[in-house]
Order: structure tokens, then C-alpha cells, then sequence
């Protein structure tokens, strides 16, 4: 990353919570680099030249795919078919012509990317009020650059209902892998903004700051869709230990431990989802949208208990411990 773009992305928003500032507290900050975006291309660019005849491939894959067939969004590909169920078609085709297929950010088998989350394993109707949230507006995301994204025109796409229960039934009989690795780090290898997530550029180092940045070991690989591409997710020194506090004790007591909702575990109980072993980053963000109340569904009263007294610091420190845990491999029916 240029030192221009390093300071772009440091740079943080500030959004007073809807409570206000309580007991003389400072307004939360919506820090920009927990939200990585990139800017659109200039008015008037030419498009981008895509490669039409390659034929690429993953590693233990025997399939290849060109680009426009990875990035057919209404006939995903699938590396991996025998690594999961056959997939029903909401999964794999959509619902023309702006439902795009579930499988298209969250994988066939439901492992999802940094950048849209993880569905294997969530209850099936926690991920259908979700579904319903975002297509009538009350999940929304405290990114600085942009409040609703695509998913809000893909939850308008699929009217049914039926359609959104049967890819929820599909993904909630899947298991969780973890597929990052934590890290504590004082310096973090240098990156740059690709996308919604973060790429490595160059061989040099930056202070990580109080960030936390999750990058894909090969982005050539997150980009053709690979489930197995592995991430690493850099926090600071001392992250782990702090969250494991945080989350046993609860920032406001017992009441609010994350155990208390989510099972001794993290995973799961009845509707509640199972948060452990998810993308550090993607837990990071909900953290903030429940603080900012961008998250105004009707699963997120619950959670402003828990959030209102963190900070972004205690934040990273329990996105950080929570995503480190091992995910449970049951299924839901």
C-alpha cells in the first residue's frame, strides 16, 4: 500500500450512537479500515479486458472454469461437487434477473469469504429474518462509503419466501470449517485494498495500529472462489487473551458474556447462530453496525447490551478470540 492509500485507510468516520453519548462518553467511531472499499472506477473508464479463453484452475480440483464463467453469478462454479449435497436452485442459479445464486458469495458449501460471511450452519430461520432484514432495510452497514450494498438488491430479488427457506434449509445442514488463522503482530505485512477485502502488496511491513486486517493467502485463488484458500488475519499483541476475557465475563456482566446467547461454546443455540470460528473481520463489522444500529433487525435487540460499552479496541480483541475457536461441525435441520 502507497503512503497516500495507507492514510486514506486510516482515516475513521465518526457516528454518534442513536443513544447519544452516555455518561459523558466520546461518540463512537466508525473506524474506515474496518470497512475496506474500494472507490469506483473514474467516470468514463474504459472496461476492464477479461480473458474469455483460459481456462483456470484450483488446487485438488480436476474442473476449470474461464472468467466469465466464475463470474457468472446465475450458474455458479462449483470446484468441489462432491464436497456437499447437490444444491437447490437459489444456490446455484438465482432468481433473475437481480437475484443473484447464494452460492455466488457464499460458496456451494456455504463457507463464504471475509468480505459476505459465512451460512453453513445458521439456523434456518435466524438466515431468513436475515434475508428478509435486508431487503426491507433494517440491516443496514455503518461502512462510511456506503450504507446498503449488493446484498440489499439480491434480498429484493427473491420475492418468495420459499425460495430463501429452501437455500437457508441447504446451508444450515453444512458444517463450519475454519479456514483463518489468527495472528498477533506489533507489524503487518503491507496490503492494499481489493475489493471489499484486503490483498498483500509488496514484501514490506507497516504498523498494524489497533487494526484488524484479514487477507487471503492467494487473492488469485479468493477470487476464482476456491473454499479452501486460506486467510490470515493479523490483530494486535494481546488481542486473544483480552476477548477471551471479554467474552467469558461479558463487557457489562455475566448477562452479556457471549456464552450466555451463543452457548458455552459459541455455537449456537436453537435460533441463536453459532459465532465461533467465523471470519474475524465479517465479526468485527456486525459489531459495529449492532453499536451504530445499523443492524436494526429483529434479532439485534439483544446485542446492544453487549456492544455499547466496547470499544473498537475490545471489539478486534473479541472478533479476534471468537474467530480463532473451533466451529462446531454439527448440522441443523
Amino acid at each position: 500500500m502507497r503512503r497516500g492509500e495507507r492514510l486514506a485507510v486510516l482515516l475513521a468516520v465518526t457516528v454518534a450512537s442513536p443513544l447519544g453519548a452516555q455518561g459523558g462518553a466520546p461518540p463512537f467511531v466508525v473506524p474506515a479500515w474496518a470497512f475496506p472499499t474500494s472507490p469506483p472506477p473514474p467516470k468514463g473508464s474504459p472496461p476492464a479486458v477479461v480473458d474469455s479463453i483460459t481456462r483456470h484452475r484450483v488446487p485438488n480440483s480436476p474442473r476449470r472454469y474461464t472468467r466469465p464463467q466464475v463470474a457468472n453469478a446465475f450458474d455458479i462454479p462449483d470446484w468441489f461437487p462432491w464436497q456437499h449435497p447437490p444444491m437447490p436452485a437459489p444456490v446455484q442459479y438465482g432468481v433473475r434477473p437481480e437475484g443473484r445464486a447464494c452460492g455466488f458469495c457464499h460458496l456451494p458449501d456455504g463457507q463464504g469469504r471475509p468480505e459476505n460471511g459465512t451460512l453453513a450452519g445458521l439456523p434456518v430461520e435466524y438466515a431468513v429474518r436475515q434475508v428478509r432484514a435486508f431487503r426491507d432495510g433494517t440491516r443496514q452497514s455503518a461502512n462510511p462509503a456506503a450504507a446498503t450494498g449488493p446484498m440489499h438488491t439480491v434480498a429484493r430479488g427473491f420475492p418468495s419466501d420459499d425460495d430463501i427457506r429452501a437455500a437457508a434449509r441447504y446451508y444450515a445442514r453444512l458444517p463450519l470449517t475454519r479456514r483463518n488463522v489468527v495472528r498477533e503482530v506489533a507489524q503487518v505485512p503491507t496490503t492494499r485494498i481489493a475489493g471489499l477485502l484486503y490483498a498483500y502488496a509488496g514484501t514490506g511491513t507497516e504498523p498494524l495500529a489497533g487494526r484488524l486486517i484479514e487477507v487471503p493467502e492467494s487473492f488469485e485463488r479468493h477470487e476464482l472462489r476456491d473454499p479452501w484458500v486460506r486467510y490470515t488475519t493479523y490483530v494486535p499483541v494481546g488481542s486473544v487473551a483480552r476477548g477471551r476475557r471479554l467474552a467469558t465475563r461479558g463487557p457489562a456482566g455475566a448477562a452479556t458474556s457471549c456464552a450466555a446467547c451463543h452457548g458455552p461454546q459459541l455455537r449456537g443455540v436453537g435460533e441463536v447462530p453459532p459465532i465461533a470460528g467465523r471470519s474475524p473481520s465479517n465479526l468485527l463489522r456486525q459489531l459495529i453496525n449492532f453499536r451504530t444500529r445499523t443492524r436494526r433487525d429483529s434479532t439485534a435487540a439483544s446485542m446492544y447490551a453487549v456492544v455499547d460499552s466496547l470499544t473498537i479496541d475490545d471489539m478486534v480483541a473479541l472478533a479476534a478470540y471468537v474467530g480463532s475457536l473451533s466451529p462446531s461441525r454439527s448440522t441443523r435441520k
